[in-house]
């Protein structure tokens, strides 16, 4: 450890955030919660929102800045997120770290490190629900350097910071692309409607545009693509209950396991042949995920075990339009039966169209997990990289050499 050491009171501002339990509104400003706050960023595009009235109310005692830092306190405690969208308020159960006497990258960097991390563990209270408070957030203590040494160490950090962010944001645009592609094939009938027009569909090849028909005709389900069918869900896809792995059968190894709520860790075995495409069974509904490789989804979920009339990415696209929470049938406990979702009225493209929307979406995919393995190259790198800059293990000098390398 360097040196020298000081409180984060001593070089920042803590402001806590307004004890209040908020009136949420269906439109409005947004406000971030524990939820929100995620390492090297603030994910606004899910907040809860409110009025302009709670908004000024939770505003009054902090407004955000480009450069502070957001801290959560309570259940998911010691998470850090970099403002920079400003457009927010600060909710419940989270603080703000405004560095006034330091360089607000340097700060981050050593707030997410072991250092801190260690601190942090030490100084939660409560049993089951585990609480920072505002007073162990202050005595927090902050190892010092020169400042041109925390310049560095803070660029440095910033650099991973800013390019992991960048994937992440590439990453998402690019589902959005299939998304929206889906939307605009098996949705909207956009190609069908230019070719009724006597128009080519945009951006589409002649090969591709000759797959679609020239008119529509009417279903049970309104106008669709003259020749296109309507069957149920389970002409499309069929559904099966995941497998059962008690935490203490689990051994780390290749294979993700996916739980209702995302991925779970990892097994040395795997029960599904990808592509897969996995959805919550029980406790939390309505999250869609796409594995491309082998994978073992667990009992609180739904797999596809068998695509009909769908391919993978195409299921994919399908699960993620469907509201899985409206067919809840547990009580206390959120839970899905499959039956339910099977019988549901589903249109059934022809096979050549969701063939060409399989080629597509399959690469945006394959794009998406090349940049996910170099996000998690560069998250490898990071953790450890910047703690032996904090600790003063390595030289500055050294570590500039080693970066250009990388």
């Amino acid at each position: 450890m360097s040196s020298e050491a000081c409180f984060l009171q001593d070089v920042a501002e803590v402001v806590d955030s307004l004890h209040k339990t908020p009136h949420y509104s269906e439109f409005g400003q947004s406000m971030v919660r524990v939820t929100d706050v995620k390492y090297g960023e603030l994910d606004l595009s899910k907040t809860f929102r409110v009025d302009a009235e709670v908004f000024a109310e939770f505003s009054r005692r902090y407004k955000p800045s480009r450069g502070d830092i957001i801290i959560t306190r309570v259940g998911t405690y010691g998470v850090f997120g970099k403002v920079l969208d400003t457009n927010f308020c600060l909710g419940q159960n989270t603080a703000a770290i405004i560095p006034k006497t330091i360089a607000p990258d340097y700060l981050y960097a050593v707030l997410n490190s072991d250092f801190v991390k260690s601190q942090i563990e030490s100084s939660v209270v409560g049993s089951t629900q585990k609480t920072l408070s505002l007073k162990a957030i202050k005595a927090l203590q902050i190892p010092r350097f020169r400042p041109s040494q925390e310049l560095v160490i803070g660029s440095l950090g910033a650099t991973f910071d800013d390019r992991i962010t960048i994937l992440r944001e590439t990453n998402t645009t690019l589902e959005a692309i299939a998304q929206a592609l889906f939307k605009s094939w098996f949705e909207d009938f956009d190609p069908v409607h230019a070719k009724m027009q006597g128009r080519t569909p945009e951006g589409m090849d002649e090969a591709t545009a000759a797959l679609f028909p020239e008119s529509f005709e009417e279903s049970e389900l309104g106008a669709v693509p003259k020749g296109w069918h309507i069957g149920r869900l389970d002409d499309l896809l069929v559904l099966q209950r995941g497998f059962d792995l008690p935490a203490q059968d689990r051994t780390v190894g290749d294979f993700p396991i996916i739980a209702a709520s995302g991925p779970s860790g990892t097994h040395h075995k795997s029960m599904v042949k990808g592509p897969g495409v996995v959805t919550g069974r029980s406790g939390v509904l309505g999250k869609v995920f796409f594995e491309l490789e082998d994978f073992w989804p667990l009992n609180t979920t739904l797999w596809v075990k068998q695509f009909k009339a769908a391919t993978p990415c195409y299921a994919y696209e399908v699960l993620r339009l469907l509201d899985f929470k409206s067919f809840n049938a547990g009580s206390a406990v959120p839970s899905l039966n499959r039956n339910h979702i099977h019988s549901l009225p589903y249109l059934l493209p022809a096979r050549e169209c969701v063939d060409t929307f399989e080629v597509i979406a399959s690469q945006i995919h394959k794009r998406c997990r090349v940049n996910e393995k170099q996000i998690q190259t560069l998250v490898d790198i990071r953790v450890a990289l910047l703690p032996r800059l904090i600790s003063g293990q390595l030289r500055i000098p050294v570590t500039r050499t080693e970066m250009e390398s990388v």
